[in-house]
């Protein structure tokens, strides 16, 4: 009898270290397969690396955190799919997802009823119209990704007509309209405004008459890769207007696709270059370390948006949905992008965004 009380004890213990070593699961979602698989996979490339440097460290009150990645393509049915797939599993706390504000919309009424807490990288402002307290945006959102270079035209390059192309998605014609918005209020005038599709290769017919207008700048919003084709074909047909681009241009993909026309256009983007403080080239270092290859466009957000959930996980009171939704609010520290606090909409409240302009085979700060 004493053998088996002895046995009953160190197997309740043993249980009792399994249970205090249970995975903490984090889920996340974004286009790893498709015309933007260089940012999906890099951007949950740096989730990873901050996953796994919070393992090593300890993970979180003991316990191994682990990274769910699911690649949804870039698609809203796909990624609803992934974000009831994710609600169902009670294991997840959090999730990062998504990518493209075009699936981030919906699948956050998905994420709201279920109560997990979201931390996207989604910049279109409709994505938090909805007013989810569960919905987390620490990056910044068109209307300054679409203002500032808007701004940058008048003021420095003295535009005075801008013609201005989107491609009717959720995110590109939001920056678009935020750039129409701000320049015309900037005293310039704005010659067309004109849809395009996603999907679309051959742009010589808009061009041409784009070409009519004598724009001074041309502003592109969209993706990857109808942004690349465009202005190498405006630049055959002899359009000189500067041309600017959001975000999805700011990859290698985007100068090898548009080739020499690509020199001298100028992107957005929400990070500054990583080797412009020590704590970026650190990141890039070891980055680099854990897969073998430089970081990517997003790998600095995926890294800091991950920080964000584990640095809830480790003050909440109780490891909940609910729980890290509160403690994700309180956010208040430095990052390697900058400072993250958010608005009670879930915004940051100081965000951030760069200008950087084509020359050679990279970019350059310009702003």
């Amino acid at each position: 009898m004493k053998l088996k009380t002895i046995l009953l004890a160190a197997l309740a213990a043993t249980a009792l270290a399994g249970a205090a070593r249970a995975d903490i699961l984090i889920g996340t979602a974004g286009p790893t397969s498709n015309a933007e698989a260089l940012f999906g996979t890099t951007w949950q490339n740096g989730m990873e690396l901050a996953v796994r440097q919070a393992n090593a460290a300890g993970g979180v009150q003991g316990q191994k955190l682990v990274l769910l990645r699911e690649d949804d393509g870039g698609d809203p049915k796909q990624g609803t799919l992934i974000a009831q797939k994710f609600c169902d599993n009670k294991d997840i706390l959090a999730v990062i997802a998504n990518f493209n504000s075009g699936v981030t919309i919906p699948s956050s009424d998905v994420y709201n009823r279920c109560g997990l807490p979201q931390v996207t990288n989604s910049s279109n402002p409709k994505v938090t119209k909805a007013g989810y307290k569960n919905l987390f945006r620490p990056i910044a959102n068109d209307l300054s990704q679409g203002a500032a270079p808007a701004e940058y035209a008048l003021g420095t390059l003295k535009a005075k007509k801008a013609a201005i192309v989107h491609d009717k998605a959720a995110f590109g014609q939001g920056v678009a309209e935020v750039f129409r918005d701000t320049f015309t209020k900037g005293g310039g005038t704005v010659t067309s405004f004109s849809g395009i599709t996603p999907t679309d290769v051959d742009f010589s017919a808009l061009l041409t008459t784009l070409r009519t207008e004598k724009p001074d700048v041309i502003y592109f919003g969209g993706v990857m890769p109808a942004v690349g084709l465009f202005v190498k074909q405006a630049r055959e047909l002899g359009i000189t207007a500067t041309f600017f681009a959001a975000d999805s241009a700011f990859t290698p993909d985007f100068i090898a696709a548009a080739g020499p026309a690509a020199e001298g256009a100028v992107v957005s983007f929400q990070a500054p270059p990583y080797d412009s403080s020590a704590a970026l080239k650190t990141f890039a270092a070891d980055y680099k370390a854990a897969f073998g290859e430089e970081p990517g466009p997003y790998s600095a957000y995926g890294f800091v948006e991950a920080t964000i959930v584990i640095d809830a996980m480790k003050k909440a009171p109780a490891l909940s949905r609910a729980a890290l939704v509160d403690a994700i609010a309180k956010s208040d520290f430095d990052s390697i992008v900058g400072h993250v606090a958010f608005t009670p909409a879930g915004e940051l409240q100081k965000p951030f965004i760069f200008l950087y302009a084509v020359k050679g085979n990279g970019f350059s700060l310009v702003k």
